[in-house]
């Protein structure tokens, strides 16, 4: 494919993206303190979300349960369509001036579910979605996000193995070359660097 449609950028909307153990979580927290800290009024959110939706979906990465790849994809787009247009959601709060900084977005649905469905229909299922203003990718091999999560003793999801990682990988990277020329503004930041390193560069491009 080409490229890829979504609907237009949303003004303060901000998402972390890039391999599981590569840090979004931590630098996630670290962001909205640091908007606390000036008095920007923020919010912390993830996908899959807290909603009825996104916990059952957690349970499937978890491996408590089982569905059919595209019954996973649909579930992705379902959580993620309250999660944007629900009472309260993205859209809403950003509309309303704050800060909404999001752990994972779509660019996962097209990173992790296109591993088993064809790349183009993970993207349809979420032309509905609109692109954040700010994307950051933390950028860090498969090999040493295994170490990462290795270290902490994390009990392995269902995405988390070493060859599903490198696929995953190669798909994020494609992503982000087919939406190179979109309206949204997209840094990718090495995730070799410390935590505090990687704060500070997501930090002087919001100009905080």
């Amino acid at each position: 494919m080409a490229e890829i449609s979504f609907k237009k950028t949303v003004k303060n909307f901000i998402v972390l993206e890039g391999l599981d153990g590569c840090g979004t979580t931590t630098q996630t927290a670290l962001l909205v303190k640091k908007l606390e800290e000036k008095g920007i009024a923020s919010i912390s959110t993830r996908e899959p979300t807290d909603g009825s939706i996104g916990l059952f979906i957690r349970s499937v990465l978890q491996k408590k349960q089982s569905v059919d790849p595209f019954t996973l994809a649909l579930l992705f787009s379902a959580d993620r369509n309250e999660h944007v247009y629900g009472t309260g959601g993205i859209k809403n709060a950003c509309d309303e001036g704050k800060m909404v900084i999001c752990d994972r977005y779509l660019f996962s649905s097209l990173a992790y579910q296109s591993m088993f469905m064809d790349y183009d229909i993970v993207a349809q299922l979420n032309s509905f979605y609109p692109l954040p203003e700010y994307l950051f990718y933390i950028d860090l091999s498969p090999e040493d996000c295994q170490k990462r999560m290795q270290i902490r003793g994390e009990e392995s999801e269902l995405f988390e193995r070493l060859d599903l990682q490198k696929k995953t990988d190669a798909n994020y990277k494609k992503t982000l070359e087919l939406l190179k020329n979109s309206d949204m503004k997209t840094y990718i930041i090495d995730g070799r660097l410390s935590i505090e390193e990687i704060h500070k560069k997501i930090c002087e491009v919001l100009k905080l």
